[in-house]
């Protein structure tokens, strides 16, 4: 089965770019810092990673606001340029809104049925196969954890947001019932534990967010984003990041309770940040950003680069 990959790319540091974005109010705050359009000046990298570790991919899907690098060989057979507005509602462009995005991602033009969805921060480190992500069967892999709200930042609302919409239409102990072990696996580990612990609240508290690249269906992206049409409008909507949004992970949400997933293993990856060792043993990896001054983002980033320049060779993604 043909299975696509789907990247979100933003280069924060672009001037047309920013003189766009300056032109609307936007509040200073968690949801919609700096550090959430900066970009690493690793694009380059993430292709010849998916050329040395995943040559089996069908098609990439930059997804891009009129931003391409005078690198990037446009040419490529595997590669398409998508822009916002090829695929977004007219009346929701300009956007700077990364849920707003992903709310219409299912619609973008030739898209296989099995996807793949990347932020830009997201790396395949190791060399890895399809079944990885799908079942040969064609399920998406996934993890089936509980978690708890963390209300640390505003970031906390998406996952409010997300969770109302679940409780609403599904019961825990339907889950348990029908899907006992797809919520209790000795793949998840320590998970386990955790989602015994939970198990005694009558409503769902919050899912395992592994800070992976998530395989998708495009049926299922569909028909969620149809059930909740009314927030998916909203959000799109929405030309920044605001409390009130709903997120992609809401599709995960919905396939976890259900039961349409095959459980993997949490240990295929991991989240660092900027300035920790790469773990080179892991085959997918999520390079994390902080509040940093530009001169030690700059400082943090450089060896970064250094380290992919070193590990992957010029891949013919480039000109």
């Amino acid at each position: 089965m043909p299975i696509d990959f789907v990247l979100l790319w933003v280069d924060g540091q672009d001037e047309t770019w920013l003189e766009e974005k300056n032109k609307y109010a936007i509040h200073d705050d968690t949801l919609n810092g700096d550090e959430r359009y900066r970009d690493y000046g690793t694009l380059k990298y993430w292709f010849r990673m998916v050329a040395t570790n995943a040559p089996w991919v069908n098609h990439i899907f930059l997804v891009t606001d009129n931003q391409i690098p005078e690198w990037l060989n446009q040419t490529h057979p595997k590669l398409t340029i998508v822009r916002h507005a090829d695929f977004m509602p007219a009346d929701t462009i300009p956007t700077f809104n990364s849920n707003a995005i992903q709310m219409y991602i299912h619609k973008i033009k030739g898209l296989s049925e099995h996807f793949v969805l990347f932020d830009d921060d997201m790396f395949i480190n190791q060399p890895i196969k399809p079944s990885a992500f799908f079942t040969q069967a064609g399920t998406p892999r996934d993890i089936l954890g509980f978690n708890v709200i963390n209300p640390v930042d505003q970031f906390a609302h998406l996952f409010v947001n997300n969770l109302v919409l679940v409780n609403q239409n599904h019961q825990k102990k339907d889950l348990l019932k029908q899907h006992f072990f797809k919520l209790f696996n000795w793949r998840y580990g320590v998970l386990n534990i955790l989602n015994l612990y939970l198990l005694p609240w009558r409503s769902f508290t919050r899912f395992f967010d592994p800070h992976l690249p998530y395989a998708y269906l495009k049926s299922e992206y569909q028909m969620v984003m149809t059930t909740y049409s009314q927030q998916q409008v909203e959000t799109g909507q929405h030309r920044f990041r605001e409390i009130s949004d709903i997120s992609h992970w809401l599709v995960r949400y919905e396939r976890l309770v259900t039961g349409n997933f095959s459980p993997m293993s949490r240990k295929i990856g991991a989240l660092i940040y900027l300035g920790d060792p790469i773990p080179e043993q892991k085959a997918l990896i999520t390079i994390g950003d902080k509040s940093l001054s530009q001169s030690q983002f700059e400082l943090r980033i450089l060896k970064i680069r250094q380290y992919f320049q070193n590990k992957y060779s010029k891949s013919d993604f480039e000109k």
